[in-house]
């Protein structure tokens, strides 16, 4: 499947459509040269699909479960290729022949195959995204205004969550390269080519969006400011359904204004504005409506819930924004950690390197979030062996970020005394804590290969591999190139 920009121009390639798995109303469709012999049908489809306020809906929660696949945040960008490529794992034990992927051998065949399906991916939910805003400006006075804000803006959201990743993958970083080609924007529905912006040009863009999307959800969101009090609870009853069919509950499985908020701080690092970034990132802090999960609240949670899944817990507290997959143990975290074959695994000597000799004995990272193969001496991450979430932004990342942005050391020291810690180690180099707490944060979750390349690392830690351009910009598909503006 190839990104929106070109579909038109790529012979047998299948035009993409809203392929929403809630009720997968627009199937793909087949080959260009049968585009005009379907459109009438189509046509039919999505107009019936956005003929009523819960077709808008079902839309929505479509391009959610798009993020879920395996292609992009089910795996590949979070617990796959793009932690596989931040050296997460010391060993891969043949994962489907992705250990080329420890050596940056993106001409592997399954690795290419990889990096071309994350970005496909990414594409196919910004096509989605894309329709839905365009039968918003259609058939938005269908639906309530509440209902056509929040579905507005998390639908402005969720394309710049997409957007920035295939940046941050696919460009240069922001400090090497900001006026070096970014990506295609693709803001709308077309068959025409769409141009690369230069990544400078992509950021402004993302925050403008972000900003415009989080003012449409700012008085409405049951998470966000406008509202003194917010609980989400780990299930709901029949009657909480009432309103809406539940539409408004589970804000933090989608992108709510804190979600947004966060994001901006994410970007506004990456394009290094360190003033945005922690006016952000404290907004979200200060809101009180995310905390960690402390060793003391898992053990409570688990007596008053004891349904509750030691992850469960963490997402309910810790998430601002997880995405959620059902079976999420089978259809993702087995294709990576799995007891009786242990793909992905980390070596005690690599744990001990990560987290460091105090941190194994207090870390409820180290303690907490990893399985012991009965096997091996090899452990691997079981932060996906329970719960449904996986997480896309968190309250850890906005302290990191939030002392980045200001230098003041206290972030850091909080975050670690949440993660179990009484006391500090050495805290002099304080770059050298900060790049500790992303190893040890992230595991799994798809961002610490983004952080060694926006501070432009000459060496990706524990590669032995100096890293260039050609290791941090993953190549675009062939066809992308070949039909594409590059």
């Amino acid at each position: 499947m190839k990104s929106f920009n070109n579909i038109k121009r790529a012979k047998g390639i299948g035009k993409v459509l809203l392929s929403f798995s809630v009720l997968y109303i627009f199937p793909l469709l087949i080959s260009c040269e049968d585009w005009f012999d379907v459109t009438p049908k189509s046509q039919v489809k999505e107009e019936a699909l956005f003929s009523s306020e819960s077709g808008f809906q079902d839309a929505l929660f479509g391009v959610y479960s798009l993020m879920g696949t395996t292609d992009i945040y089910g795996g590949n960008s979070t617990m796959g290729l793009m932690d596989i490529l931040a050296q997460n794992y010391s060993e891969l034990n043949s994962i489907n022949n992705m250990v080329h992927a420890l050596s940056y051998d993106y001409d592997d065949s399954t690795v290419k195959g990889c990096i071309d399906s994350q970005w496909q991916g990414y594409y196919q939910a910004i096509a989605n995204c894309n329709y839905l805003l365009k039968n918003i400006e259609s058939n938005g006075k269908k639906i309530s205004e509440p209902i056509r804000k929040l579905v507005e803006g998390e639908a402005y959201a969720i394309r710049a969550y997409l957007l920035f990743d295939a940046l941050r993958g696919y460009a240069p970083s922001y400090t090497v390269g900001k006026d070096m080609r970014g990506i295609p924007y693709v803001d709308h529905v077309t068959n025409a080519t769409v141009r690369p912006l230069t990544v400078a040009e992509t950021i402004e863009r993302l925050i403008s969006d972000l900003q415009y999307a989080r003012e449409l959800v700012k008085e409405i969101d049951p998470i966000g400011p406008a509202f003194d009090v917010y609980t989400e609870e780990p299930s709901y009853s029949v009657s909480d359904y009432s309103r809406d069919g539940g539409f408004w509950l589970y804000r933090s499985s989608r992108m709510n204004y804190w979600a947004m908020t966060a994001l901006l701080a994410r970007i506004s690092l990456y394009k290094g504005d360190k003033s945005h970034a922690l006016e952000y990132a404290n907004e979200v802090i200060q809101s009180n409506r995310f905390r960690f999960a402390t060793n003391n609240m898992i053990d409570a949670a688990a007596n008053s819930y004891p349904s509750l899944k030691l992850m469960e817990c963490v997402a309910h507290n810790e998430y601002i924004f997880g995405i959620y997959v059902y079976g999420l143990k089978e259809k993702c975290s087995d294709n990576y950690f799995i007891d009786y074959s242990v793909q992905a695994t980390i070596s005690q000597t690599r744990k001990n390197a990560v987290f460091t000799p105090q941190g194994i004995d207090f870390d409820i990272r180290a303690k907490r979030f990893f399985a012991l193969s009965s096997s091996s001496s090899r452990e691997y991450s079981a932060k996906y062996m329970t719960g449904t979430q996986i997480p896309l932004l968190k309250i850890g990342e906005m302290y990191l970020i939030a002392a980045e942005a200001s230098g003041d050391i206290k972030y850091i020291k909080e975050l670690r005394r949440q993660r179990g810690y009484s006391s500090d180690e050495d805290t002099s180099n304080f770059e050298q804590l900060l790049t500790g707490e992303y190893q040890r944060e992230f595991i799994a979750e798809g961002q610490l290969f983004y952080y060694y390349k926006r501070l432009n690392f000459n060496e990706i830690p524990f590669s032995g591999i100096a890293a260039t351009d050609k290791i941090y910009v993953l190549p675009l598909p062939d066809d992308e190139i070949e039909f594409g503006n590059y």
